[in-house]
Formats: C-alpha cells, sequence, structure tokens
C-alpha cells in the first residue's frame, strides 16, 4: 500500500471517531480493521455497516466492544 492509501485510511478512522474522544489504541484498532476491510476486499455494505455502527457507539469503550464482537465473530 502506498502512502497516500494509509493516509487516507487513517483519516478515515479519525473523522468515523469524530464524535467520541478515542484513545490512541481505539484510533488504530479502527484503522487496523479498515485496513482489513480494505485489503481483502470487502463487500461495500459490510464496510458501511461498520462505519454505521462505529458512528453510533457513544464512547471509546463502545467502539473496543464493537471491534471485539467483530473479531469473536470472525474468528467463529
Amino acid at each position: 500500500m502506498d502512502k497516500a492509501s494509509i493516509r487516507q485510511i487513517y483519516q478515515n478512522a479519525y473523522d468515523l471517531l469524530s464524535h467520541v474522544s478515542p484513545s490512541t489504541l481505539t484510533l488504530a484498532r479502527v484503522a487496523g480493521t479498515l485496513l482489513v476491510y480494505r485489503v481483502q476486499d470487502t463487500e461495500a455494505q459490510e464496510v458501511e455497516w461498520f462505519h454505521t455502527q462505529v458512528k453510533q457507539c457513544l464512547n471509546s469503550e463502545e467502539v473496543e466492544e464493537l471491534i471485539e464482537s467483530i473479531s469473536r465473530t470472525d474468528a467463529l
């Protein structure tokens, strides 16, 4: 991946979390999730679902729980 793509993913994660005060780790985890979606060429509907879910979270803890729930589902 080129630097522009990485910056775009980071900016997207930052924008998704603009309504909460995310920790650095939460921001990194959201960016990491978006990176995995891009690398795996995930369907646009699934990516949009993730965006919607993150935007509905009221704080960083809820974002972390969302990411954990996705990780558990993927592991199954």
